[in-house]
């Protein structure tokens, strides 16, 4: 049988072991977990760049389709008062016409 401070000696000796291992873990842990660390900033500040460029890109594309459609507007507009215009000199025309027929004054055509 071993004497006391003999199997102090071994306890003590395996706590030592146990705490220089514990000791390695934590380190090892400390750095993964550090190279974790970097990955994911990484990751995020790519990500965050990536997502600014494809909002500036959307903001970009909605800027054209709204001139484009604005522009397509205004010009079915201008197409519509000039059908107007037309429309409104060959009524004067007509109304001129009958009027020099008949020897009347041109009366107002009603829209109903």
């Amino acid at each position: 049988m071993k004497t006391l401070s003999e199997s102090l000696m071994d306890l003590a000796e395996r706590v030592k072991k146990f705490e220089e291992s514990s000791a390695e873990m934590r380190e090892k842990n400390r750095a993964t977990m550090q190279a974790r660390k970097e990955e994911l900033t990484s990751t995020i500040e790519r990500e965050g760049s990536e997502l600014e460029k494809t909002a500036a890109e959307l903001r970009e594309a909605a800027q054209s389709w709204w001139s484009d459609t604005r522009e397509a507007l205004e010009h079915q507009i201008g197409v519509m008062r000039a059908d107007f215009e037309k429309w409104q000199a060959d009524i004067k025309a007509q109304r001129a016409e009958r009027a020099s027929g008949d020897g009347k004054t041109a009366e107002p055509i009603s829209r109903s």
